[in-house]
């Protein structure tokens, strides 16, 4: 049941967030607008013993208050219905504007124990969000993030998709990994490239070396220089085939470039692939580049097999 009252202000319990989910707070966006063409819609509040709770229209009281109203029309309802119930009220009630990803996520840790497996489904499809596990574990680690992670995902500088690594590794090591893919300002999909190696490593016990090793790339003052040995550190670690083989690899291009052969391997000696170009003016030049080849053809191959 609900009834259409005047409300004093200082009647409403701004500190009870309990059925609300707006991120970050609106009412700084509202105050020109409520002062142009006053109050469009009233505010949805819950009449509880101990005082007023707000269900929906945060931002329009705080607005208001910011605006010294005194008074304020409201939408008051009678403490008679499930917690459930409430929930879905102020959501539907915000549906006129997109609702942001830590929105979502805030609604949906709210009544995620609420809710039959059926209805989690049905959540999920009312939020525009995709029915599956991952999602529900990203919505449930948002929530559990700070302030300054919640407004990183909201800037689109944090890779919604890694979050469900929250739960592999250990709070310290998630957030360190993750606030090195902040500082280095990695893109998103240099952030799952990261905690999948980080994943593979911990796998194998080398976590701690890499993490050690990014950290001591942090201290480089110049970006373009930490940037540069963060590439650098990742594929060693990533590659470490490739990366033992590295310097072995320099020194036969430049031994075969300084006679006029270039010679090109697979990405990451992934196979054994070996591309050889060389430019000719005369006949002679050709011989001289086969012969060559023929007595040094073996370096070439000698670095899949070392």
């Amino acid at each position: 049941m609900k009834s259409y009252k005047e409300v004093p202000l200082a009647s409403v319990d701004l500190l009870n967030r309990d059925y609300l989910h707006s991120y970050p707070e609106r009412s700084s966006f509202l105050i020109e607008s409520i002062k142009e063409v006053g109050l469009l819609q009233p505010p949805l509040l819950l009449e509880k013993p101990y005082g007023l709770i707000i269900i929906c229209g945060e931002g329009r009281v705080k607005a208001c208050l910011e605006l010294e109203f005194a008074y304020l029309p409201c939408l008051v309802l009678k403490d008679r219905y499930p917690d459930k119930d409430l929930f879905f009220i102020s959501l539907q009630s915000n549906l006129f504007r997109p609702l942001n990803l830590v929105e979502k996520a805030i609604f949906f840790n709210k009544v995620y124990h609420l809710l039959s497996e059926d209805e989690i489904s049905k959540t999920l499809k009312l939020l525009n969000l995709p029915v599956n596990q991952n999602t529900i574990q990203t919505l449930l680690v948002i929530n559990k993030l700070n302030d300054d992670y919640k407004k990183l995902i909201l800037n689109e500088k944090i890779n919604p998709l890694i979050l469900k690594y929250y739960e592999v590794f250990d709070e310290k090591f998630f957030l360190k990994i993750l606030n090195i893919g902040i500082k280095l300002s990695l893109s998103f999909s240099e952030q799952r490239e990261l905690f999948e190696l980080a994943y593979d490593l911990m796998r194998v016990d080398k976590l701690e070396e890499f993490l050690e090793e990014l950290s001591q790339i942090l201290d480089l003052e110049d970006y373009n220089q930490r940037k540069k040995a963060y590439k650098e550190a990742f594929m060693k670690f990533r590659y470490p085939f490739y990366s033992q083989k590295w310097k072995r690899l320099k020194e036969i291009k430049s031994l075969f470039t300084a006679k006029g052969i270039e010679v090109q391997y697979v990405p990451y000696l992934e196979e054994r692939d070996v591309e050889i170009r060389f430019k000719i003016e005369r006949l002679e030049d050709l011989e001289k580049r086969i012969n060559f080849l023929k007595s040094h053809g073996r370096e070439i191959f000698s670095v899949f097999d070392e």
